[in-house]
């Protein structure tokens, strides 16, 4: 019995720590879960640049879930592009760990 209960809380604890980027996901998902806004920010970077791995090197250490993109602008004369992200936390996530404790 204890044995289980010490395994729980230490992969309770892991999970709790681990240091991933966020996923992206659709914001079609987003409507029909259980997620939570956390902010929006906006990132600018090369216009040459590939979008998701800008998007994923500004997001590493981030402790969101999940982004969505909302918008993508260029600027031809600047040689930029500016990506709008909108961060969330899946609360279903949240509510196990709390079930788990």
């Amino acid at each position: 019995m204890f044995k289980k209960r010490l395994i729980a809380t230490v992969f309770a604890l892991f999970s709790t720590y681990a240091a991933a980027a966020p996923e992206l996901m659709s914001p079609v998902e987003i409507e029909f879960g259980q997620y939570a806004h956390i902010e929006t920010i906006e990132i600018t970077g090369n216009i040459n640049a590939s979008l998701l791995r800008l998007v994923d090197d500004s997001l590493q250490s981030n402790e969101s879930d999940y982004y969505v993109i909302s918008d993508i602008s260029e600027n031809a004369q600047q040689n930029t592009m500016t990506i709008s992200v909108d961060l969330y936390n899946d609360m279903n996530a949240a509510a196990e760990t709390v079930a788990m404790n």
